[in-house]
């Protein structure tokens, strides 16, 4: 083998081998690094979300996300119309998954098949816009949190602002009214090379016993951390939405089996938006404008 080599090949084989299992772990550092062709990249399942499916991946793309692992679970909308241009250009990867619940192999299979491609990748919600307190890459935030294997993000919960009807428009602009504090729950931003198992559709457990990290360095070990601080990423998790798509989030059900994401009553929903409307925030109104602008591209390419 030596001989079909390079001088320069055969040099650098002789260097690790020399450095021994220092030099090995440099090579497998090396080739995982070869590897990654996104820096962020999302993981999502959906269904019947067709409407809100191009405000959410363009906004994601303004913040730094790369690429989106999509998994429609049995839409009966105009979800493949929706992420035409995306798949188009390369952006979308979009697969079909009937079964139910969706969670845990939907996730299992985008980690199994994409943990080599992504350096990070969010198990996010469609009603779920994660981006930084300050600033506007989520990729650049990230770069502190290489060490760990996951990063904790914590929610703030938005409510209905009143509607009965869903209004025309953004949903960032049409949902203003958020609870008070930002809750414990938390979703994650993952390395997935160092995950073991999916624990639930919010954390996972890593190898080695490996701990995530919350935005402060501190250990989160389940779907719930504290303090729950969201000083430097947020999500903007749009709950509730209008009366008319709570009553549609009941009847489409959840995409597991625990989960009270998606109450299956709407007594449950109520009582949860009541909770959802007593603060005013408009911090994810300064990408509204890049939104406005990326959107209306798409349009006005889609008519020519």
């Amino acid at each position: 083998m030596m001989r079909e080599l390079s001088h320069s090949a055969r040099d650098w084989l002789r260097r690790v081998r020399r450095a021994g299992l220092q030099g090995l772990r440099a090579v497998s550092v090396a080739r995982e690094e070869y590897r990654i062709r996104y820096e962020l990249t999302a993981c999502l399942k959906f269904k019947n979300a067709a409407r809100f499916l191009p405000e959410w991946i363009e906004f994601h793309q303004i913040v730094g996300f790369e690429h989106f692992y999509l998994y429609n679970n049995n839409s009966t909308d105009g979800y493949i119309e929706a992420l035409a241009p995306y798949r188009a250009e390369g952006s979308v990867t979009l697969y079909e998954w009937p079964d139910t619940p969706a969670f845990p192999k939907a996730d299992e299979h985008c980690v199994a098949n994409h943990q080599h491609e992504a350096r990070w990748i969010a198990f996010l919600d469609d009603d779920e816009f994660l981006f930084p307190s300050r600033g506007e890459s989520v990729p650049k935030v990230l770069r502190r949190y290489k060490q760990y294997p996951a990063l904790a993000v914590h929610w703030y919960m938005f409510g209905s602002s009143g509607h009965l009807k869903r209004p025309e428009g953004l949903v960032l602009e049409n949902y203003l009214l958020r609870a008070e504090h930002v809750t414990p729950i938390i979703k994650s931003i993952v390395n997935p090379r160092r995950i073991a198992a999916s624990a639930n559709t919010h954390h996972w457990l890593y190898r080695n016993g490996e701990i995530a990290s919350d935005e402060n360095e501190q250990p989160v070990e389940t779907s719930r951390s504290t303090p729950a601080t969201a000083e430097i990423l947020r999500i903007n998790h749009y709950w509730s939405k209008s009366l008319e798509d709570g009553e549609e989030k009941v009847a489409r059900g959840a995409v597991d089996q625990w989960t009270v994401e998606n109450p299956r009553s709407m007594n449950l929903w109520r009582e949860f938006d009541r909770g959802f409307n007593q603060v005013e925030d408009r911090e994810i109104l300064r990408f509204v404008p890049a939104l406005k602008l990326r959107l209306g591209a798409r349009a006005t390419k889609s008519e020519r």
